[in-house]
């Protein structure tokens, strides 16, 4: 299951798309908002230790 990202706690701040395995944008800001290629997502779970918000989960 891909990354699922709160939209209500993500301020934005980048720290997934920085950290995100995928250098092809499995992960990428959008209006403020991170958001989740679904396609791309590796599950990796980088970008939910990164997160400081809490603001992502993967459903194992």
């Amino acid at each position: 299951m891909p990354a699922v990202i709160d939209a209500s706690k993500c301020d934005g701040c980048g720290a997934c798309v920085e950290v995100c395995s995928e250098k092809g944008g499995a992960i990428y800001l959008d209006g403020g908002v991170a958001k989740v290629n679904e396609d791309l997502c590796m599950e990796c779970g980088a970008c939910t230790r990164a997160c400081p918000n809490n603001a992502i989960s993967i459903e194992w």
